[in-house]
């Protein structure tokens, strides 16, 4: 070892047939938990890749990109994919290994792993995860992990114009909102970023980040941000009715109340409108029959 430990006492007996037990026993809680399957099948139906919500390009993590702001390839299914590309092959992954369940080919199942810690995964955005050695030790210069260059990029307004058309999202509108990105406040970091179109946020409480979270609402009249503050004790919350009473800002504000026909899901219901003219037209001229088959 080249660095001082933090625990001398790490409890590692590969003899002690107990501990073994013990390890097998967490396994089989881990890969064998109903709860755990309810969950992680939820995410899988009902999350994306990337969300487009409301002028908003809403997804975890980066677009990984190179330092001239270029999106890097990563082979998918024997294809180069990047970009917009590069998240949709992602998704059809995590959907055909949970089709698969136990099933799953050793292919897929590597790329879910990779998705979690992967350099080049849009939901991790790191060369790499220093886990292990943040707990184990003592040097910080082994904690450190860099970001993927995406992160610099976004307080530049052409870079974010490009990322937004790249994710299909109105570039001159639209922002980029990047979730589970700490904020560190203390280190002059805000959510907005200089370019004022890419929002950071992450709503957990952290003390390495100052026990502050932000929520990030899209409302017809504004899109705000509410930054959450320390909470104190639940017995100051008992006692005292002691609460985290956010701050809110406004990132923009509409001079008239948005309506759905204003946003994606407008577009959406206009589309499934004109399929339906269009098939009426189609029975009125007789081209298409009311009854297939008769």
């Amino acid at each position: 070892w080249q660095h001082r430990l933090l625990h001398k006492r790490i409890m590692v007996r590969p003899r002690d047939r107990i501990a073994f037990h013990r390890h097998a026993q967490l396994t089989q809680s881990f890969v064998g938990s109903r709860t755990l399957a309810e969950q992680m099948a939820f995410v899988a139906a009902a999350g994306r890749m990337v969300l487009r919500r409301d002028l908003c390009a809403i997804f975890p993590g980066c677009v990984p990109v190179d330092e001239a702001g270029a999106p890097l390839a990563f082979e998918i299914d024997g294809e180069p994919r990047r970009g917009q590309a590069l998240f949709d092959a992602f998704e059809v992954v995590v959907q055909r290994a949970f089709r698969a369940r136990a099933a799953a080919s050793e292919a897929d199942l590597d790329l879910l792993f990779y998705l979690w810690i992967g350099p080049r995964s849009p939901c991790f955005g790191k060369d790499r995860m220093a886990t292990f050695e943040t707990y184990f030790l003592a040097d910080p210069a082994t904690h450190q992990e860099t970001k993927n260059p995406y992160f610099q990029l976004i307080h530049d307004a052409a870079f974010c114009a490009r990322m937004l058309t790249e994710l299909g999202v109105d570039p001159v509108h639209g922002f980029l909102i990047n979730g589970h990105v700490p904020v560190k406040l203390e280190a002059g970091e805000t959510p907005i970023k200089r370019s004022g179109r890419a929002i950071t946020i992450d709503g957990a409480f952290a003390a390495a980040y100052g026990d502050k979270g932000f929520s990030l609402v899209l409302d017809a009249q504004r899109i705000y941000l509410a930054q959450h503050h320390h909470f104190e004790s639940v017995e100051a919350a008992v006692l005292r009715h002691a609460d985290i009473v956010p701050t809110v800002s406004d990132v923009v504000t509409y001079e008239r109340a948005r309506t759905v026909g204003d946003t994606e899901t407008g577009d959406q219901i206009r589309a499934e409108i004109a399929v339906l003219e269009e098939l009426i037209r189609g029975f009125a001229a007789k081209l298409v029959p009311e009854h297939p088959g008769s």
